[in-house]
């Protein structure tokens, strides 16, 4: 009859393998526990590579528009504070040609005190934030209206905007992927003709002592503050647009975040867990190798 060779070579080689393999699963599992990382290389996200490298480009983009839309805030912002002291200045310019007209101021320093006022306004519309003017449209290294020579009309009582210095064109601002936004103010704007206008007819009206040229720009001066105050809320809901934009950025931002932190992220309960099992089998498994390599012929014959 013939004998079987007795061997533990093949027992012996498959209890390596084994070892082997729980050593590398291991060495990966402390890997992930200490850098936070579940993936080393995009090739270790089990097929998830392409959802990663997405959720990074939509990460990136929402921080670009935030980043954009703070530069257009700011603008936004300081053209807000702008327009209320241009009403100011405005209304101020209203009870001066009222007292003018009633008498109670007198001839002599009213068109110093309108000037001043004028002045101020200049001041407010040639505005500038990170050297750029606020109100000059597109042309923004120019100043909005001219700061030399006071308000004058080609036609008496007609608006115009023979003092404006600016562009005709608007800024847009890209504030998401299908929302644009014209935030700026122009200097041109009918409000701030009117407002110039009333300027120019309240000098004339002194210098001729005309109670009916007093009167037009005690009018114009009124639609300006109108036109004016309607620029305003159109800017304020541009605000709120923008705020609005900004939270749904962030919440948007804070989800990807969290779906992208679930793939590259280390799972640090399952994965401490996972260890724990290993290190046991690992135990076992030299034990076994330790037992198996200490057989000898004789284990094998009794």
């Amino acid at each position: 009859m013939a004998v079987s060779t007795v061997s533990t070579y093949a027992t012996f080689q498959s209890t390596l393998n084994d070892v082997a393999k729980v050593q590398n699963d291991l060495s990966t599992e402390q890997q992930q526990l200490s850098s936070g990382n579940a993936a080393q290389y995009f090739t270790d996200m089990a097929g998830q590579t392409q959802q990663f490298l997405s959720l990074s480009n939509s990460i990136s983009k929402i921080n670009q528009y935030a980043a954009g839309n703070q530069v257009v805030e700011s603008r936004v912002s300081t053209t807000n504070t702008v327009l209320t002291q241009v009403i100011n200045v405005a209304t101020s310019l209203q009870g001066m040609i009222s007292q003018r007209m009633s008498g109670v101021a007198t001839n002599s320093a009213f068109f110093s005190q309108i000037q001043g006022l004028w002045q101020q306004l200049v001041g407010q519309l040639n505005t500038q934030i990170g050297g750029q003017y606020l109100f000059s449209g597109t042309a923004t290294s120019t100043p909005a209206v001219d700061a030399n020579n006071f308000p004058t009309l080609q036609q008496s009582g007609t608006p115009d905007a023979g003092y404006y210095l600016g562009s005709q064109q608007d800024m847009t601002a890209r504030a998401d992927d299908n929302i644009s936004i014209t935030y700026n103010v122009r200097a041109d704007a009918a409000g701030f003709q009117n407002i110039f206008a009333a300027f120019a007819m309240a000098k004339q009206g002194d210098a001729n002592n005309n109670t009916s040229e007093l009167q037009t720009a005690e009018n114009l001066v009124q639609t300006g503050i109108q036109g004016v105050t309607t620029i305003q809320a159109t800017v304020n809901s541009n605000q709120v647009a923008m705020n609005t934009i900004d939270t749904n950025h962030q919440t948007l931002k804070l989800y990807w975040q969290g779906l992208q932190q679930s793939i590259g992220n280390t799972d640090i309960v399952a994965v401490s867990t996972q260890v724990a099992v290993d290190q046991g089998i690992l135990q076992a498994a030299f034990q076994a190798f330790a037992k198996i390599n200490a057989l000898q012929l004789s284990n094998y014959l009794k």
